[in-house]
């Protein structure tokens, strides 16, 4: 009994290191494991995670009302509140990343960040649970964003996204009640409920903020792949077939130059594969943009906009062009009818420096 009680001591003396291991162990552990937004498997084990940590956000707080020093289970209920904490974040970090947008992953680099170190700077237990409440709606909220337009309405978009939120707030509503049930205690119960409330509400907004900023990645959409060619045509079996100047050996993250050398009034075509769920379809948008180097700033050239249907695992191609490409710095962002980024890809127009050595393939 003495060596129990003496290594319960010492578990409790690393409390909050024991904390930040089982979250790093949950993120390790579901990086190697998220593949795609649709993935059966991948969505089963987010549930199970978000059903455990809500669980388990109860159970740890009727127990920690006992105040029984000996006993291991609080802290054994903390180590897998974190393990899921950090499986959450790290899968969700994966599909949203995958979008091709390192603002876009901003939020959860963020969120990671307040999973390791926020219990540090937490001692007692109400303000543990407002934490814990708190980051168990971002990782809900954030997951809805991505199962609603997946496995419910198929499409995305602003309606779909609010709709996202609705549900995010009729959950935490109902688990809220259940907090106030069976956790909360005392004459004060009902302004912890208003507290806890209220900072759920924040993150709500603040989700909500980073949304229309189009700051949060068009979830569940990503680029597989995107180039700028010098001429492109679909044969009967439905290959694009392309020219361009390929990248060099060291530039391994794409396969076309970034510099583009061509003649005077020449066009250049933008290919790009996009992934989306099956039964999703919706509209994206290629938008050329030329730098005025006199007023330092991008300035839209044309947006050419076409529907992408989901299912397709290297996703859905479609392309481009610009008839009349003049010398200067270009891009062709891939967005979405919102204006959300999902990928883009940038070129410097060369004219006549040189006789480009083309390239010929299939993508």
């Amino acid at each position: 009994m003495r060596v129990w009680s003496k290594t319960v001591a010492l578990w409790r003396h690393w409390e909050h290191h024991i904390g930040v291991a089982g979250i790093l162990a949950g993120f390790v552990f579901d990086l190697f494991l998220a593949k795609q937004p649709d993935s059966v498997v991948d969505n089963l084990l987010l549930l199970c995670y978000l059903f455990i940590a809500g669980s388990t956000i109860i159970l740890l707080n009727i127990h920690s009302r006992r105040e029984r020093p000996q006993d291991a289970e609080p802290l054994i209920m903390l180590l897998i509140l974190q393990f899921c904490f950090g499986g959450l974040a790290s899968n969700l970090l994966v599909l949203y990343g995958h979008s091709g947008t390192l603002a876009g992953s901003t939020l959860f680099i963020l969120l990671l960040l307040s999973l390791v170190f926020g219990n540090e700077f937490l001692r007692s237990r109400y303000a543990q649970l407002r934490f814990n409440i708190v980051v168990y709606y971002v990782l809900l909220f954030s997951y809805l964003i991505i199962a609603i337009p997946t496995f419910v309405v198929h499409q995305i978009g602003t309606p779909v996204f609010l709709l996202c939120g609705a549900a995010s707030l009729g959950f935490i509503a109902l688990f809220l009640a259940l907090v106030y049930t069976v956790v909360l205690r005392g004459r004060a119960r009902g302004q912890q409920l208003y507290e806890v409330s209220m900072l759920v509400l924040f993150a709500f907004v603040l989700i909500n903020a980073l949304y229309f900023l189009n700051i949060i990645p068009p979830v569940p959409l990503s680029l597989k792949a995107i180039g700028v060619y010098h001429s492109l045509s679909v044969d009967a079996q439905g290959h694009y077939e392309v020219t361009y100047e390929p990248a060099p050996w060291y530039v391994f993250w794409r396969d076309t130059s970034s510099t583009y050398d061509t003649v005077p009034g020449a066009a250049a075509y933008c290919f790009s594969s996009v992934y989306a769920p099956a039964d999703l379809e919706t509209p994206v948008v290629h938008v050329w943009e030329h730098y005025d180097d006199t007023a330092q700033q991008w300035e839209t050239v044309s947006r050419i906009s076409f529907t992408i249907i989901g299912g397709r695992t290297a996703g859905y191609r479609g392309y481009s062009y610009e008839p009349v490409i003049t010398a200067g710095q270009w891009r062709c962002n891939v967005e979405t009818q919102q204006g959300a980024l999902i990928g883009s890809i940038g070129f410097t127009v060369v004219e006549g420096s040189a006789t480009p050595v083309f390239t010929e393939g299939t993508v």
